[in-house]
């Protein structure tokens, strides 16, 4: 939580966090394994598969742990990226709508996509953990702010 640690702004506090869920490693640790698989039968394309895992879950690993997403006392941030980042700040005061998508793998594992809508647009984060605690930490920390 370091870069919206940083930014907070006076009196300001942390109200929740989340996080990517783990799902985003599967594709890589796929890969990974099926090049294990088919190293005995062609060497070339399971070190080529493992090589495509490993750097699926670099690329996974680099995203989750440079992604933050963030309820406080006055706005929700959602921050995603390494390099190029992509940061929505809503303040509580102004949040139009929360969304959450969530299919039946999702259910089973509870990740899902959350959708946001600031100044009519639309922003998608996922998959996300815990999906629907997310949405009611917003709505909660909305109803502690209005009142």
């Amino acid at each position: 939580m370091n870069f919206i640690q940083k930014n907070l702004s006076a009196n300001e506090i942390i109200v929740y966090q989340s996080k990517l869920h783990w799902w985003i490693f599967m594709p890589g640790g796929v890969f990974f394994l099926l090049g294990f698989l088919f190293k005995n039968q062609s060497g070339e394309f399971g070190g080529l598969l493992v090589i495509i895992g490993l750097v699926l879950v670099g690329a996974a690993y680099l995203n989750r742990s440079s992604s933050e997403f963030v309820i406080t006392n006055k706005r929700v941030i959602l921050k995603t990226g390494l390099l190029s980042r992509k940061l929505i700040e809503i303040q509580l005061n102004k949040a139009e709508g929360l969304m959450v998508k969530q299919g039946i793998i999702g259910r089973v594992f509870n990740f899902g996509g959350v959708w946001v809508t600031s100044g009519g647009v639309q922003n998608a984060f996922a998959p996300m953990e815990d999906p629907f605690n997310f949405k009611r930490k917003v709505n909660e920390a909305v109803e502690n702010y209005t009142a």
